[in-house]
């Protein structure tokens, strides 16, 4: 935790590394994927994802991240226009947004919404 709030003074953005410059799948329902691809800018970070069953685009999103002086936000929008946006907060574990939280895993990550659960991996 230490190492995330230096690299968090130096790069408000760096605790969203460990995702950006790489894809993330997992399995919404049997045939049914959503892949997350994090990029990043000059102007923060970027997360297009599509959701796909049996091989056809269902629907997409895209969340931005940015830092606003104080805060990394986050506004995520999807083919039906703006859906939510807020705080993420850097938890000692990963992030935190909305009572959703972002846990770094062996291969990729764990995504906790109460008690649902979802693992996602690293796509080569």
């Amino acid at each position: 935790m230490l190492l995330a709030l230096l690299l968090a003074a130096q790069d408000p953005l760096a605790p969203l590394d460990y995702w950006v410059g790489k894809c993330w799948r997992t399995e919404v329902a049997p045939d049914t994927v959503d892949t997350h691809c994090f990029t990043r800018d000059p102007a923060g970070v970027h997360d297009h994802h599509e959701v796909t069953a049996k091989g056809e685009k269902i629907y997409q999103g895209d969340t931005d991240y940015r830092w606003d002086g104080t805060n990394i936000r986050y506004a995520y929008r999807n083919d039906n226009g703006p859906v939510s946006e807020g705080v993420v907060a850097v938890v000692p574990e990963g992030l935190e947004m909305d009572g959703i939280r972002w846990l770094p895993s062996r291969g990729g990550f764990t995504m906790l919404n109460g008690t649902r659960r979802r693992e996602f991996v690293r796509v080569e």
